[in-house]
């Protein structure tokens, strides 16, 4: 292990190099670089943002046409139930005369 310490130094030494050399450059463009990953970041967001909004609609609108269709669908049931009494009203009623 301790023969592998100079090669270390001497790679950290290189890299050290070669950022002083264009240490204003890497700044600057480290810089840059941020700026831009920013800006794609905002765009993502937006756009997840925009994709919710499209999603929480047309599971709003979902939604309301199931409990349109479950009010409509118990409003028939209880014609039918109510419908069904009036006809075993009728049957009892015949049965008793």
């Amino acid at each position: 292990m301790s023969s592998l310490k100079p090669l270390n130094l001497l790679v950290a030494a290189t890299a050290l190099t070669a950022l002083a050399a264009c240490g204003t450059n890497t700044v600057q463009g480290v810089k840059q670089d941020a700026h831009l990953v920013k800006e794609k970041a905002i765009e993502v967001k937006d756009k997840v943002v925009d994709k919710a909004i499209e999603v929480k609609d047309v599971v709003v609108d979902k939604s309301l046409e199931v409990k349109d269709k479950a009010v409509e669908g118990g409003k028939a049931a209880g014609q039918a139930v109510g419908s069904g009494l009036e006809k075993a009203g009728e049957a009892v009623k015949g049965a008793t005369n």
